[in-house]
Parts: structure tokens; C-alpha cells; sequence
């Protein structure tokens, strides 16, 4: 009669009935056994595994009926518990839903489910309130520890649940729960229903005969019980005002000791001996469930540090999964690509790089997924929301199941862009310490030859003015212009490289200022600006070279001037003190104004925005280089056809 059952083994659906003290089975909806306790295998003499049997195969109704009812109809709200037989016992057969399952339960006949008395004692009835429980009320118990118990719950929730359970099967006794740290059996926690006596309220005691029944030894003794924090006594010892018998156990999963229970008793003449075989199998519940909400807490505490961990690392980590998939981006991964982890956990981490870099990523990821590392992977990410790619080097590790399958890659990283950026400003300086050692060669080669060219062609131009065409005296004019930017060219050259032969001294700013204006004069004159003048004339005054600090002013008021040629604008000029020790100069105009693409790169050397041949691109690398050994700042703001600000901020002497 056997039929397929479409449900798994009932783990996790038995967690209620495994200490059911009772013969006990789970059953799928039609009936076929995935499982029994003990109890049950013992009395019919078959080992569990070896079952795979309808229950009417094993079970033998014994109400008249011929036919099985469905265990739906048996557990439903207001059915009779069935009346039956096996192992040549009668039983009464109660059944409630387990998860997915029914359990069934089966309590002797020996007595009735619900008597009014079962006995006198000393001439008085003894009443059902001192009965322990049926075998009803213990299969729903169980079945009530199922439905509510979880592994997230708190230990404040799981003790309520279980002293909601001891008092339904248990009433008028009296129940006290001392729960221990495990790892230092201290006292943290006492749920009582009565009133304990004073000198009982912070000590935890525990008898002889509860440690040996529960397999405390001498050993786990020693160890839980150092320093009388766990007394032993030889036997119960009372810990209610009001009790006069009772018995205690050990919260003990058999590596660690979670509390002890104690149940008392308002009179001598009580069931103990009874209800103790019950409460032990609900005391082993209480265990299990203390230690899985324990190691569940440590673990979700774990999770979430490690979580914490991995995402504040200052190193970028990606992980994925078998198919690429991102599922796991840390916050410096964010910070130096710009990706928004909402955008992109989910994706291929294909997706993150360029087509042209994807050929040397694949062999990683497929090596990885055979378990194997690679180290120093760099890979160029685009940014997002800003210009240029992040460098990162990846060192890939596998990450294993617990089957020892390769369930995914962490990528960890280390950001090179600032290296890589550092890299090519050091190629950079290189370039322009080679240009400057030959900057001075180049000076004296052509220096002699332009001196000539610029001499005799100002003899002829001068000589024959007037005796030849116009046009061939303009283009002879234009070789002497010509030879002098080459000239200049090669001075800004040498300027630019060698160190000065000045020794610094203290420099009055404001003089300085008003030489700077007598050099461009001229300049000032040509261009039709006007110069607005805020100079403060009690500046402290700077410690510096002085011809170096007139070329950075004469630089940036040439500039000024070029900017504003035919429009009729204004120079402002001001030089006031910035804090008690500096001081700043301000050169504004209102020229033509530098876009802001461009803005970054005017203190590059040979960068200009003047048409060719009229400009080197050296002047503000110049000014910037002679100002960073004066220790001083210079910042530039332009805006667009209304002009350009440069403010120098120097420390005073």
C-alpha cells in the first residue's frame, strides 16, 4: 500500500516530536511514514529506515471503522482523536500539522484521556489539576514548539514560548528558568512564577542526580562549575517560599551548559515522579533551542562584521558568482570608480571594462573557477560622473561551498591611478630635467648667430630704408622680429631651467609692485588699459629673490595686458594682508578669459592659448616653479569672454 511521496525526508518538520516521550510518527498527506521516534520503532520491532510503509500497513483502526480517514480530516479543528491498534497495544492515535507533514502521536489506553480523578490519597480526591499531561496535550505541545520556534528568535521570546508551554501541560506548578553565559556560567537571565526565596535569587545550584542523569561528568563539572559559580548539592534544594518538593535539570546539549530548570511543587503529595520523564524530553527542546538561537546571534553577528569589514576595507573587492554575476561591491570600489553598487550588483563584470580588455580577463575568471589564483591582474575601469579610468590590480582567490565546490571569485584590488599618475609626472620632470641641461647649450649655439642675424639686419633695414621696394623692407623688418622670439624663446629656456645666483632677502611688496608696472608700461600703453591700484604699503614684507619674484609680477601683468588688448577694460592690482602670517596679491582682469577645459592646464610647461608664433607656453610654468620655491600659493579663476583672477598668497619674513 505503499504510495510515492513527493515530500523530502521530515528533518526539518520533526523538531517538535523527537522528544516526544511517546510512540510517535510524521506522515505526508496520504498517509506514507518518513519518520519515527524510537518509541514507536521499538514497540513494532522494525528499524525506522527499513520502514517505508503506509501507516495502515503498521496501524489497525479499532473503532469499527474499515476504511482510513485522511489525517487531514483526523487533525482538523473538533475531530476525535482514533482509537488503535498495533504491536497488539491499543492506542488512542492524535494528529496536528507539522509543517508540511502530520504527526501522530499515540498515548496508551490504560486510562482515560480526561479523567475527573484518578484516585484518593489520605482520604482526598486527586484532582486533574495534579495530572500530567495526555498524550493529546503533548503531541500539541510539540507541535506548538514546531509552528513557533525559529532560529532568529531572541532568548527572551524563546523562554516565554517554553513557559507558556510548561504552565499549559503543567498547571499549579511552580517554574523557575536560570539561564548561565556559557562561556563563564554567570547568571544572566531568571524567569520565576512564584516567589523565590531571598538568598536564592542570584545563586544557581544544581543536584548530584540531575548532572549524572544528564551526563554531566566530573570533567564537564570542573569546568562549568569552578568557582561555586554552579553549586552542586546532593539534592534538590528548594528555591520557592512556597515549595515543598520538586526537581531540577540541566540546560545541557552536551557540550555546554545554557541554565538549569526548576520545578516545584505547593504540596508533598504531587506527581513528581510523573511529570519528570515529561519535562526532561521539553528540557532537551529548550537546550537545543537556547544553543541555535546562540550560535544563530554569534553568526549573524559574525555576518554582519565581516559584512562591515569587507565594505569599509580601504581596498577595492568585488565578488561573483559561477555566471559573473556581480554580487557583492565595497564602498572603495565605488569611491574610485564611481560605480553605484545599485547599478551594477546583478550584472556581468564584463560589463564594468572595456571590449579591448576582456580578452585578458576571461582566463582569470575560468581559472578561478577551477580553484586557481592570480595575482596582480591590473584592469582599466572608466569612471563614471569624471574623466579617465581607475587602475586597479586584482588578486583573485576562489570561493569554496561546503561541498568544496567553486561557488564564486572575491577580486581584491589595489587602486594604482595615483600611481600610474605619479609615474608619468616622473617621466614628465625627467623630460624637462633633460631639456633644462640642455637648455644652456642650446642658449649659446644660437645666441651668436642671432646676435648677427638681428645686428646686420637691423643695419640693412636701416641702411637701405628707402632705396628698396617697401615690401622687401617690411620683410626684412620681419627677419629681425623673427630672430628676436628665437632669442627670447631660448632666455625663457635657460630662465626656466637654472638655479639663480641671488641670494634671498627681505622684499618691500609694494616697490616691488611699482617696478613690476614701470617694466610694462609700454605694454600697459599698447594694450589702452587702465591699472586700479589697492596697494597696501604697511605689508610686512616677503623673504625672497627679488629678480625672480619681478618675473612672476611682469609674467602675469603682460599676460593681463595681452588678454585686455582692444577692450577697453581695467587691471586691478591689490596687495592687502591675508591672515597674521601672509599676505596676498590679486591681479584681475577683464579680458578675454580662459575656458574651463583649460583651466587645469596653464601652469603646464609649453601649454598656451596663443596663436602660434606668438606665445612659448612657459610663462606661468615659470611663475608657478618661482613661486613654489618661495613657499607661496597661486591660484587662477577665468570665466569666459569676462575675464581671468590670479591671487598669490606668500608667508612674510
Amino acid at each position: 500500500m505503499s504510495r510515492e511521496s513527493s515530500i523530502p525526508y521530515p528533518g526539518p518538520y520533526v523538531f517538535g516530536l523527537e522528544h516526544v516521550p511517546l510512540p510517535a510518527v510524521a506522515c505526508d498527506p496520504i498517509g506514507n511514514i518518513l519518520w519515527a521516534n524510537d518509541h514507536f520503532t521499538e514497540s513494532i520491532g522494525q528499524d525506522v529506515a527499513r520502514l517505508n510503509k503506509h501507516l495502515s500497513e503498521i496501524v489497525e483502526l479499532d473503532d469499527g471503522e474499515t476504511s482510513w480517514p485522511t489525517l487531514e480530516s483526523v487533525a482538523s479543528e473538533g475531530a476525535l482523536p482514533l482509537k488503535v491498534r498495533f504491536a497488539t497495544h491499543n492506542y488512542t492515535m492524535h494528529v496536528g500539522p507539522v509543517g508540511e507533514l502530520f504527526g501522530c502521536v499515540f498515548a496508551p489506553r490504560g486510562r482515560p484521556d480526561r479523567p475527573s480523578f484518578i484516585g484518593t490519597k489520605d482520604g482526598e480526591d486527586v484532582r486533574p489539576s495534579k495530572l500530567p499531561p495526555t498524550g493529546a496535550k503533548l503531541l500539541g505541545a510539540f507541535i506548538f514548539l514546531s509552528r513557533e520556534l525559529n532560529l532568529t528568535m531572541r532568548e527572551e521570546e524563546l523562554i516565554q514560548i517554553f513557559v507558556k508551554n510548561y504552565e499549559d501541560l503543567f498547571p499549579g506548578r511552580l517554574l523557575c528558568i536560570q539561564l548561565v553565559d556559557p562561556e563563564n556560567v554567570t547568571l544572566t537571565q531568571v524567569y520565576a512564577n512564584g516567589r523565590l526565596k531571598e538568598h536564592m535569587r542570584n545563586r544557581v545550584h544544581l543536584s548530584r542526580e540531575a548532572c549524572e542523569e544528564h551526563g554531566l561528568l566530573e570533567e564537564d563539572r570542573q569546568k562549568f562549575f569552578e568557582d561555586d559559580k554552579v553549586r552542586i548539592t546532593d539534592e534538590h534544594e528548594l528555591i520557592f517560599t512556597d515549595g515543598k518538593m520538586g526537581f531540577d535539570l540541566p540546560l545541557f546539549d552536551g557540550s555546554s551548559l545554557f541554565g538549569v530548570l526548576h520545578f516545584e511543587y505547593l504540596q508533598a503529595d504531587w506527581p513528581m515522579n510523573i511529570d519528570r520523564p515529561l519535562v526532561i524530553p521539553l528540557a532537551h527542546q529548550m537546550s537545543a533551542a537556547l544553543r541555535n538561537a546562540r550560535l544563530m546571534s554569534a553568526t549573524v553577528q559574525l555576518k554582519d562584521y565581516l559584512a562591515k569589514l569587507l565594505d569599509r576595507a580601504n581596498a577595492p573587492v568585488v565578488v561573483i558568482d559561477r555566471d559573473r554575476r556581480i554580487n557583492v561591491v565595497n564602498q572603495a570600489f565605488e569611491r574610485q570608480t564611481g560605480h553605484d553598487r545599485s547599478n551594477i550588483v546583478g550584472s556581468d563584470i564584463m560589463s564594468l571594462i572595456p571590449d579591448t580588455e576582456q580578452a585578458m580577463l576571461l582566463p582569470v575568471v575560468i581559472n578561478a573557477m577551477r580553484g586557481e589564483s592570480t595575482s596582480n591582474i591590473e584592469m582599466r575601469i572608466p569612471r563614471l560622473q569624471r574623466d579617465g579610468v581607475a587602475h586597479i590590480a586584482f588578486n583573485t582567490a576562489s570561493l569554496m561551498s561546503s561541498f568544496g565546490e567553486v561557488e564564486g571569485v572575491i577580486f581584491v584590488g589595489q587602486d594604482l591611478t595615483e600611481i600610474r599618475a605619479l609615474q608619468n609626472q616622473v617621466i614628465h620632470s625627467e623630460k624637462l630635467a633633460t631639456l633644462g641641461q640642455v637648455a644652456a647649450g642650446v642658449a649659446h649655439e644660437l645666441n651668436n648667430p642671432l646676435t648677427s642675424i638681428m645686428v646686420y639686419g637691423s643695419y640693412l633695414a636701416k641702411k637701405l630704408e628707402g632705396q628698396i621696394d617697401e615690401t622687401d623692407s617690411n620683410r626684412l623688418k620681419r627677419i629681425v622680429e623673427a630672430a628676436g622670439r628665437i632669442q627670447s624663446f631660448s632666455r625663457d629656456l635657460v630662465t626656466y631651467a637654472r638655479p639663480s645666483g641671488e641670494e634671498p632677502v627681505l622684499i618691500d611688496i609694494p616697490e616691488l609692485l611699482d617696478r613690476a608696472l614701470s617694466f610694462c608700461e609700454h605694454l600697459i600703453s599698447e594694450a589702452g588699459v587702465e591699472i586700479n591700484q589697492a596697494i597696501d604699503q604697511n605689508l610686512n614684507k616677503v623673504y625672497g629673490i627679488r629678480g625672480q619674484l619681478e618675473q612672476v609680477f611682469v609674467n602675469l601683468l603682460t599676460n593681463a595686458c595681452n588678454a585686455s588688448v582692444d577692450t577697453g577694460s581695467a587691471i586691478d592690482l591689490q596687495a592687502m594682508p591675508f591672515d597674521e602670517e601672509r599676505i596676498q596679491i590679486v591681479i584681475r582682469d577683464s579680458g578675454c578669459g580662459i575656458p574651463d577645459e583649460h583651466l587645469d592646464k596653464v601652469f603646464e610647461p609649453f601649454f598656451t592659448t596663443k596663436p602660434e608664433g606668438q606665445g612659448t607656453g612657459l610663462g606661468l610654468s615659470i611663475v608657478r616653479n618661482i613661486l613654489v620655491n618661495h613657499n607661496a600659493e597661486i591660484e587662477v579663476e577665468s570665466e569666459l569672454g569676462e575675464g581671468t583672477t590670479f591671487r598669490i598668497t606668500m608667508y612674510t619674513g
